[in-house]
């Protein structure tokens, strides 16, 4: 009967498995056929061919590589500290009955809900343009030159952006696992005469790290494909110093028009991904067992 059961199981999760292989792995496999290809858009009378790992070769022989790789890492760590930093902070502030607390949340969580070019679009002409945002007439009224956010302290706004849509994830997770903290384990260190400070790193974060572990692996993966935000504000620039992975996939298509290498950058970045999901889940994993 059991072995029956366990069939009639594996036959209802058959055509969904066999749909997100379809969709997600034969696209995947096409990336990485390309990837060996000599295949310039832009130059149809040189052909396609085959290039074996050339166009791998090409990529982790450049500086420019390196330095997108390099920024990508500054992204994920700054914006996951950050954004796990504030979250909890909001948790606690507004894990508590006032007048207002549900519009409160309501507020911080809903720039999650906006789409990231959206988001790019209203910060780099409404607020942070130096010739008609925000920043310009904050800037005439106190008699200064207006900041240019989007030259050289491009990457700096680009992680303050992917922050403030970020951290109302984050406060979601951790707001849920500080509602389910059990009453009496609170109550109990309040009267042994535990000080705030004592109860947060010691009973209340212990006690909701099973949602922070799941707020930072799902951030992680969601912040590493960050594309919309450097697309519609800085394009990477100036030069590559705000560019991403994601970015970078696309600028080798879309600006060099080489097939070849945008495909070997986009496998590159599928294997720093998955490098980085599998790190940290061991991280947690010998964390949980010590």
């Amino acid at each position: 009967m059991e072995h029956s059961k366990r069939d009639h199981t594996k036959y209802i999760i058959l055509p969904s498995v066999i749909i997100v292989a379809v969709i997600t792995q034969i696209p995947f496999l096409i990336t990485i056929y390309y990837s060996f290809l000599k295949w310039n858009i832009n130059r149809p009378d040189q052909g396609i061919h085959f290039a074996a790992f050339s166009n791998y070769a090409k990529i982790f022989s450049s500086q420019d590589f390196y330095t997108v790789l390099l920024n990508t890492f500054i992204i994920i760590v700054v914006s996951l500290v950050v954004c796990t930093v504030l979250s909890i902070l909001l948790g606690l502030l507004f894990n508590r009955k006032f007048a207002g607390v549900n519009v409160c949340r309501t507020l911080i969580v809903l720039p999650f809900f906006v789409m990231e070019s959206v988001i790019g679009i209203v910060w780099k002409t409404l607020i942070l343009s130096p010739s008609f945002g925000l920043n310009y007439y904050i800037s005439q009224f106190f008699g200064r030159p207006a900041v240019d956010f989007f030259g050289q302290d491009a990457l700096l706004t680009i992680l303050i952006l992917i922050i403030w849509q970020w951290t109302p994830f984050f406060f979601l997770i951790i707001m849920a696992g500080l509602q389910n903290m059990p009453d009496d384990v609170l109550e109990s260190a309040r009267i042994d005469g535990a000080s705030g400070f004592t109860m947060l790193l010691k009973i209340q974060i212990p006690l909701i790290q099973d949602h922070i572990k799941v707020a930072m692996i799902l951030g992680l993966i969601n912040i590493l494909k960050v594309f919309g935000l450097v697309y519609v504000t800085t394009s990477g620039g100036p030069g590559i110093s705000s560019s991403n992975l994601p970015y970078y996939v696309y600028k080798c298509l879309f600006y060099d028009w080489d097939v070849g290498k945008s495909a070997a950058v986009a496998v590159i970045t599928v294997a720093v991904t998955l490098l980085l999901t599998q790190t940290f889940f061991k991280y947690l994993y010998r964390k949980k067992e010590a």
